[in-house]
């Protein structure tokens, strides 16, 4: 009894019985893959073009929220260093990262490798709760641990307090409260 194969299920094809347009280029997409593994720097992540990662986007609670104005400053920091500064909502603060713009500028301030358009390099992604991403995670190389210590300064600066969960979330550091008896203090002093 002779079965016609459901449509869409695959059937097993010898390449002689290809069409000879169909031959080359499954050829030459394995040969590519086996170049892609054996490749040196196929450890290195490639950019996202400036995308989150769905996995990135699964932290956050809101999938449009607008940019709170501290980070505004952080990010004309970044600028002059050749470096932009991404942020997206992740539940209780900010998910952030820094892609490199400019990287003769970025060299000065942050380590490891540095070519435009590449993330800057924090031995995770951002986003991502997994292990490592802790901001005191150690195991890393000297140039993570002192960008992610970079990075941590750099939003200190501008208000923003790291989360000791993750090396990338942020939130925004709540104003000092002024005790009550100071502030009529200051005002009877007047």
């Amino acid at each position: 009894m002779h079965r016609e194969p459901c449509q869409g299920a695959s059937t097993h094809r010898s390449p002689e019985s290809m069409p000879p347009g169909v031959r080359w280029p499954a050829a030459l997409l394995a040969l590519l893959l086996a170049a892609c593994v054996h490749s040196p720097q196929a450890a290195v992540p490639a950019a996202t073009g400036g995308a989150w990662t769905a996995a990135e986007l699964a932290a956050c609670t809101q999938q449009v929220a607008p940019v709170p104005d501290g980070l505004g400053a952080a990010a004309r920091e970044l600028a002059q260093q050749g470096m932009t500064l991404e942020a997206i909502c992740a539940g209780t603060g900010w998910a952030v990262r820094v892609r490199v713009v400019d990287g003769m500028k970025a060299s000065k301030v942050v380590r490891g490798p540095l070519a435009d358009g590449q993330v800057v390099d924090m031995g995770t992604p951002a986003g991502v709760l997994q292990p490592g991403a802790e901001r005191a995670a150690q195991g890393f190389s000297p140039d993570v641990l002192y960008n992610r210590e970079w990075l941590r300064a750099l939003m200190a600066r501008h208000q923003w307090d790291g989360a000791a969960e993750a090396w990338w979330r942020f939130a925004r550091r709540a104003p000092a409260a002024v005790p009550a008896a100071a502030a009529e203090t200051d005002l009877a002093a007047r």
